[in-house]
This record gives structure tokens, C-alpha cells and sequence, in this order.
């Protein structure tokens, strides 16, 4: 239920715009004030509670629309009892109307009771065949217990209110509860073309969560020819647009963001204008922006690895270090792929030479054997990647060394992930290479290739090396 919950409290923060509760202006100009209020004093006692929402009970004591809008207020501030009887009473006098039991619903949805929550959505769609939301609500519900009865709650729907957006609306619960893939999913099915602005951010958000990168681009540029004054969908653009690597739209899609005065600036806005302007090559300039968003939230240290990459781009070896260095210190949750790129710059150092060239490997050597020792579970993998930079620094020993650690890791372990079959059939190839080119043995190099065919059947040079094709020159 707890998905089921985040749901209904994103409908909710969504000002409850949808169609079957649509606020009225009468009502919700004298509803503002009571929200507020609820915001500021969350742990209003009933006395005051009630001399709060008094005269308003009193103004709309005939419109049920607005009870339930004051009903869902209550709710979202976890005034539970009091939004309780407020559906009870709307129910009592006016039968029909859903969004009453659509609210008790809400209630029982928040308080993780999805069992009382699924029957009074049930009891929305039999008393308000018309109701589209009672049966969005049941479907979820019922979605991951039991997809053939969410199934034919939409089929319902589609018979009583066969002009409701069903597929853009099941796109839209999967988007507030945060499960991308599933929205776009929906959403896919949807006519774009005639979706509300709303669904729209929705389905762009969605396709660029689900890696689905062209489609989201795709999305957002209608978005901004028809909800021009959106700004999400510009940054969404700007998104798309730069891990396609299309960095001239994506520095107009940065300009409009940044440009904009009514819009409120994030580090991210920065930081995506930064990594387009670096893929355009334009390094100085990402830098100023990278500089940005770290003024802009200095809690943040992450803008000073994108400068490392950048001066790393630019060969400023120094430079990079110290923004890496920096970034480092501020980070209690680095990553693999944090130390990685620290040991990458050490080795893209050593590959300028001079003196300090084996200082500089002895560093990235140092650095992957903390990330073997840090996360075991990849520390294979760890050592068949210092292995190809050892060798390609021309230190085959070193890397014999590594490739071995990898083998002794992953040789014998059971339950092979495919990932790691993959690491042990490079570190066998590697060594196998190792002492039949570099050093001359074939005979050292065969028990490697042994177990490489074992793995890869057509693989060339284990092949050769053990006589089973014609050929016996080995192929790097």
C-alpha cells in the first residue's frame, strides 16, 4: 500500500486537478486561507479546527464539490477524523456523489488500509458510474495484487466514460508514484498530440527516466511549441538534447532556462548548460557554469568532479586532480566510478612520461586496490581494468599481476553473474596473450586458454594456442 499512498498524496499535492473535482473559484478563494492555516499549525487541536473550517462548512453546506475540496485539504494535512466526517456527511446527504467515497478512500489510502480503501473506491464506481476517478483510484490499488482486477476496473471505465484520457491518466499515477518505466509505458499509448499540459510534463519526464532519450526530446519539443511558457519542458529538452550528445539544441535549450527571469535557477540548470558547452569543446566556459552551480548550493560538491572531467578533457592533469581532490574530501558516498576516474587521471598523467611517470601509476595501482578492498563484490572487475592500464602503460608483469588476482576472484565462484563471466574471459585472454607473446611460452599459456574455450568456444587465439584451428599465430 505504501506506493498506493504515495499516489494518492501526489493527486493531492497536485491541488486536485483533476476533472472530477475541479475546484470552483467561488470556493476556492475562501479555502486558501484554511490551507494555510492547516500548513502552518499542523497539530491544530479540534476546538481550533473547528472555528477554522465553521464558517466555511456554513457558506457550502449545499455544494458537495466544495466540502470534498475541504475534506482533501484536511486529509493532505493529516486531519483524518475531520476529513472522515466530512465524506460521511457529504454521503449522507447526496449518495451519488463520488468524490465523497472517493475521499474516505483517500483516507483509508493514507493510513496504508488498502482493504477499506479498495471499497470505498468500489462504492465510487457503483454509485458514480461516471466518476472516472473512483475507478483509477480501485485499479491502482489493485495493480501489482491483482492486474487481472485493475484490468477490468479500466474496462469499466471505458464503457461509462469512454471520453476519459485513461491510458495519458494510468501514465500519470505511475509518474507520481515514481515508476517511470511504467508511465511511459502508458503513456506511449496516448494520443500526444491532444494530451493536457499537465500529462505532457508527465509523459517527458517519464520517457527521459525510462532512458527512452529521443522520445523524451521528441515530447518536449512539443511541449514548448504548445505550452511555451512551461519552462520544464526547455529543461527537460536540455536533458535529451546532452546525453544525445546534440550540444548546439541543448545550449539553446539552457539559454531559454537560464535566461528566463520568472524562473527560479538550479545547480542542474548550470550543470547541464556545463556539460553541453564541454561536449561543444567550449572548456572554460563549462567551467564558469560548473562554478555556478556550486555557489548556487555550496552543500553540493558533485560540480567539482565535472570540473575534474573537463581540465582531464583539456589535458590539465594537475587541475583535475585538485577539483577531483576536492570533491573527494566532500563525498561520503563516492562511488566506483568516482575512484575510477581519480585513478584515470593519474594514469592519463603517466602517459605524458618523465619523471614522474611510475609515481603516477603507483598512485592509480593504489587507488583500484582501495576499490578491490572498498567493494569486494566487484573487486574482479577492479582488477581486470588496472590490469589493461597496466599493460597499456607498458608494465606486463604489472598487469600479469592484476589479471591474475581476477582469475583467482572469479575461476572457481559459483553462479557466474554474466557480467563477471565476461571480466574472467578478458583477464584469461589477457594472460594467456601475456605468456605466449610477452613472454615467449606457449606452454605457461595454454591452462589459460583451457579455460577461456571453456567459456568461449570461438575464441581465436585460445583456438590457435591449443591447436584446434590450422592457424597458430595469436591475434591481440
Amino acid at each position: 500500500m505504501k506506493r498506493m499512498k504515495y499516489v494518492v498524496a501526489g493527486f493531492l499535492m497536485m491541488g486536485l486537478s483533476l476533472p472530477a473535482v475541479a475546484q470552483n473559484a467561488n470556493y476556492s478563494v475562501m479555502l486558501k486561507p484554511i490551507e494555510q492555516s492547516l500548513k502552518d499549525n499542523p497539530n491544530m487541536d479540534a476546538k481550533t479546527l473547528k472555528n477554522l473550517t465553521k464558517d466555511y462548512q456554513k457558506e457550502f453546506k449545499k455544494d458537495p464539490k466544495a466540502l470534498v475540496a475541504l475534506g482533501e485539504a484536511l486529509l493532505i494535512n493529516k486531519q483524518y477524523d475531520e476529513a472522515s466526517n466530512i465524506g460521511n456527511a457529504v454521503i449522507a446527504k447526496y449518495k451519488d456523489f463520488g468524490d465523497a467515497y472517493i475521499l474516505l478512500g483517500d483516507i483509508a489510502a493514507m493510513k496504508d488500509d488498502g482493504g477499506n480503501a479498495a471499497m470505498w473506491y468500489e462504492q465510487s464506481m457503483t454509485m458514480d458510474p461516471k466518476n472516472p476517478q473512483g475507478y483509477m483510484r480501485y485499479a491502482n490499488v489493485y495493480r501489482k495484487r491483482s492486474p487481472e482486477e485493475s484490468e477490468r476496473a479500466l474496462n469499466l471505465l471505458k464503457q461509462n466514460c469512454p471520453d476519459f484520457p485513461i491510458e495519458a491518466e494510468a501514465g500519470n499515477n505511475f509518474y507520481l508514484a515514481g515508476n517511470y518505466a511504467k508511465a511511459f509505458e502508458y503513456f506511449s499509448k496516448s494520443n500526444k498530440e491532444d494530451l493536457a499540459e499537465y500529462y505532457l510534463v508527465g509523459y517527458a519526464v517519464s520517457a527521459y527516466m525510462a532512458n527512452k532519450k529521443e522520445e523524451s526530446l521528441d515530447i518536449s519539443k512539443l511541449g514548448i511549441q504548445k505550452f511555451a511558457k512551461n519552462i520544464t519542458f526547455d529543461r527537460v529538452a536540455l536533458w535529451s538534447a546532452v546525453d544525445l550528445q546534440k550540444y548546439d539544441e541543448a545550449i539553446n535549450y539552457a539559454k531559454i532556462v537560464l535566461n528566463t527571469d520568472s524562473v527560479e535557477k538550479s545547480a542542474r540548470d548550470y550543470i547541464y548548460y556545463g556539460l553541453a558547452l564541454r561536449g561543444n569543446k567550449a572548456y572554460d566556459e563549462a567551467i564558469a557554469q560548473y562554478q555556478k552551480a556550486f555557489d548556487l548550493n555550496k552543500e553540493d560538491y558533485k560540480p567539482y568532479q565535472y570540473m575534474a572531467d573537463t581540465y582531464a578533457e583539456m589535458g590539465q592533469e594537475d587541475k583535475a586532480l585538485e577539483c577531483n581532490e576536492v570533491y573527494m574530501a566532500h563525498n561520503q558516498n563516492a562511488t566506483p566510478s568516482d575512484y575510477a576516474k581519480l585513478a584515470n587521471i593519474y594514469v592519463q598523467k603517466a602517459e605524458k612520461g618523465g619523471d614522474g611517470k611510475q609515481a603516477n601509476l603507483d598512485k592509480a595501482y593504489g587507488i583500484y586496490g582501495q576499490m578491490a578492498e572498498k567493494w569486494p563484490t566487484i573487486a574482479a572487475w577492479v582488477n581486470n581494468m588496472a590490469g589493461m592500464q597496466a599493460s597499456k602503460a607498458g608494465q606486463d608483469e604489472k598487469g600479469a599481476e592484476f589479471f591474475q588476482k581476477a582469475v583467482d576472484l572469479l575461476a572457481n565462484k559459483a553462479d557466474r553473474q554474466d557480467d563477471e563471466i565476461t571480466t574472467l574471459k578478458s583477464a584469461l585472454a589477457n594472460l594467456g596473450y601475456y605468456y605466449w607473446v610477452t613472454k615467449n611460452d606457449l606452454e605457461a599459456a595454454k591452462p589459460y586458454y583451457e579455460q577461456l574455450i571453456k567459456l568461449d568456444p570461438d575464441d581465436k587465439n585460445a583456438r590457435a594456442a591449443l591447436g584446434l584451428d590450422a592457424e597458430a599465430a595469436p591475434q591481440q
